[in-house]
């Protein structure tokens, strides 16, 4: 029986996060292999695994203090003492060179233990000597979340012991309704139902300016979508997220400044808007839904105009899993994500090329022989995000060698 542990130090919920507690989970459902998680005491991340019953363990990865990386490199040692694991998962730099040097100094300790960076962060790795020598001395191997992190990193890690492991999920999702079934409604309030009979393009994140909300309204505002539109349609956007660096009331001000929108408050959390000269009607939900799933199937398309980051791509293979197609900028590794088969894909920061790839995918919505073949080749290529991706990166871990002297001289 092997053993793994996942060092997660990000005490908030991430994408990198999410990465790690999709890895851990699918390591736990092996019948040859066992993992405990690790993560600071009372992070989202701890929350997280503890409510995926996985085997947890606390430890004081973060905030850095001189206090706590004596308590850490303790806990650490006794992690590697007591379970003698085969991999030791890191996920930020903290943990990844707290191990890397308490291998340096307990080495017969580490001798039959693989460390595996697991890169995920968007920002560029610089050539410094102490990166250089934690990313290829002192780690087994390094998995890049994607091509475009490799590309990022400064200097190189040697080829056999570097991968690139794009996200992927812990067990096999089916879409939340079936794929031939007929669009239907959703209620939003007691009097109003959003109908997915419409072309509809939904948001799935956060509010902050990285993720293309303004973008996505001035694009609504240069589309010309009467020339596309059936006579009884409506083309509908939806944004599902929660206010962070932008609120969803300004984002509200900024539709109402920019074309002729009536604007109604549904709940304490859902607005409407409708542009009725345009056919336009927006639905700002400023919340987090238990159903999103369900969302994301009736949709039409997934929409993803973000400006920056988009390295882990985890609402993307969501909406591929559920059988949606997306219309999507090409920042970050979306384009590496998400095949022409099933998305349309515009530059990034440009809402003039935004508006004419929704204008493409509302001509396409209306063939309806094109759309449904998107539809089966989203959820054909969805499924490739699955278990069977984790299996090749941890069966690639084991080809990797354990630490030995070897590892510390040059």
């Amino acid at each position: 029986m092997e053993f793994h542990i996942v060092l997660n130090s990000n005490p908030w919920f991430s994408a990198v996060t999410d990465y790690s507690l999709q890895l851990a989970k699918f390591v736990s459902t092996r019948q040859t292999t066992r993992v405990v998680y690790c993560a600071p005491a009372g992070s989202i991340a701890l929350r997280k695994a503890d409510q995926s019953a996985l085997p947890t363990n606390p430890i004081p990865l973060f905030p850095f203090t001189l206090a706590r990386f004596f308590a850490a490199w303790h806990a650490l040692g006794e992690l590697v003492r007591s379970h003698k694991p085969s991999v030791v998962w890191v996920f930020e730099g903290r943990e990844h060179t707290l191990c890397a040097v308490h291998r340096l100094i307990h080495k017969r300790l580490w001798s039959k233990t693989r460390i595996i960076r697991v890169r995920g962060q968007a920002s560029p790795v610089a050539p410094s000597l102490l990166n250089k020598w934690v990313y290829t001395r002192g780690v087994s191997g390094v998995a890049f979340a994607a091509e475009i992190v490799r590309q990022r990193t400064a200097f190189d890690v040697p080829e056999k012991q570097r991968r690139v492991h794009l996200y992927c999920t812990a067990k096999v999702t089916e879409p939340a309704v079936a794929l031939e079934s007929a669009p239907r409604q959703i209620a939003v309030s007691r009097e109003f139902s959003l109908d997915f009979s419409h072309p509809t393009f939904t948001i799935v994140a956060r509010y902050d300016p990285v993720k293309g909300h303004s973008e996505t309204i001035q694009a609504l505002s240069l589309a010309n979508f009467q020339s596309y539109l059936r006579n009884d349609q409506w083309i509908q956007i939806v944004f599902i997220g929660e206010s962070q660096n932008i609120s969803a009331s300004r984002l509200i001000e900024l539709a109402q400044n920019t074309f002729n929108v009536t604007a109604k408050k549904i709940t304490d959390s859902r607005w409407l808007l409708e542009a009725p000269e345009k056919r336009i009607r927006l639905l700002v939900l400023d919340e987090r839904l238990r159903d999103i799933a369900v969302w994301m199937r009736q949709s039409s398309f997934g929409l993803i105009p973000s400006l920056g980051s988009e390295v882990i791509c985890r609402v993307a293979v969501e909406f591929l899993q559920q059988g949606t197609p997306l219309v999507s900028s090409n920042v970050g590794a979306l384009a590496e994500v998400l095949p022409r088969s099933c998305a349309l894909i515009y530059e990034s920061n440009n809402s003039q090329e935004l508006a004419a790839a929704l204008e493409k995918a509302l001509v396409l919505f209306n063939q309806p022989d094109a759309f449904s073949m998107m539809r089966r080749n989203a959820l054909e290529h969805g499924r490739r995000f699955g278990p069977e991706g984790w299996s090749g990166l941890v069966t690639w871990a084991r080809t990797l060698e354990p630490f030995s002297e070897s590892h510390s001289t040059t």
